[in-house]
């Protein structure tokens, strides 16, 4: 799938016209949050210790940052539908005990593969790190052989280079998002695997699109708040998977299989 990444900004920008100044305000709702969480994070961590800090972070991105950032996505997901969108609806999965619990399950499941890959990604560099530690050779009596104290650095870019490939495994995931607030009647599973089936096409103009973001990403750190650009990634990521959604349901009318195509349910 080529999929314009000029046609998808052309768009946002589109919808965000008469929707700005409430996507802002959503926006800074949502960095607030983030903002919260980060200075909480780092007061478990420094009385704590990196233990609970870590359980602490699984623990609000669950109950709070990833119900947050479904809001968020279902306040632009109606605007760019033409719907009525308030800032108040990032606060949706949080109304009422049936969408709370619902995002609770589409967090846990999205955790759960992101831990697993994790997990098997960072085998190696714990073997290295139970090498370099010297006590298995003092298990079995042995004397730590010099060459150990060099296995430090393999170590940490065996870990640079597990973060980056579970970036690439949970990209198989990005589109996750969208599917589960734009039909509130599908199962959080099933957009995970619906996610896999279209990202397998259209991951490479994702990836093409965020890159396009370079700028905008260089002018948040050093010139423009960002608060400001903020609504526009937001925007461009709902336009770029209604498209992906619109590919994928033509496809599945093509060749005339039984797979269910996806509706919005808005």
């Amino acid at each position: 799938m080529n999929l314009s990444t000029v046609a998808v900004k052309k768009t946002a920008k589109t919808a965000l016209k008469g929707n700005y100044s409430g996507s802002v305000v959503a926006c800074t709702l949502y960095i607030f949050a983030f903002i919260v969480c980060e200075i909480c994070y780092e007061m478990v961590y420094s009385v704590l210790g990196a233990v609970f800090s870590f359980a602490f972070l699984l623990l609000i991105t669950m109950f709070l940052i990833i119900p947050l950032t479904l809001g968020l996505i279902y306040f632009t997901v109606r605007f760019i539908f033409g719907a009525e969108a308030e800032p108040i609806l990032i606060f949706k999965y949080f109304s009422c005990r049936k969408d709370f619990k619902r995002a609770l399950i589409f967090a846990f499941s999205v955790l759960g593969n992101a831990l697993f890959y994790g997990f098997l990604l960072l085998i190696p560099s714990f073997t290295v790190d139970i090498i370099a530690d010297g006590r298995i050779f003092k298990l079995f009596g042995a004397q730590i052989p010099l060459w150990t104290s060099g296995l430090s650095g393999i170590s940490a870019f065996l870990k640079i280079l597990a973060f980056i490939s579970l970036i690439a495994v949970m990209m198989k995931f990005y589109l996750a998002p969208f599917l589960f607030v734009a039909n509130e009647d599908m199962a959080p599973i099933q957009t995970l695997h619906i996610s896999k089936v279209i990202s397998s096409v259209t991951k490479k103009d994702f990836i093409w699109l965020m890159l396009s973001f370079s700028g905008y990403i260089l002018a948040c750190l050093f010139v423009i708040p960002n608060i400001f650009i903020f609504p526009y990634f937001s925007a461009s990521y709902c336009v770029h998977c209604r498209f992906c959604l619109a590919y994928y349901n033509n496809a599945v009318d093509k060749i005339n299989k039984e797979i269910p195509s996806f509706e919005v349910t808005l």
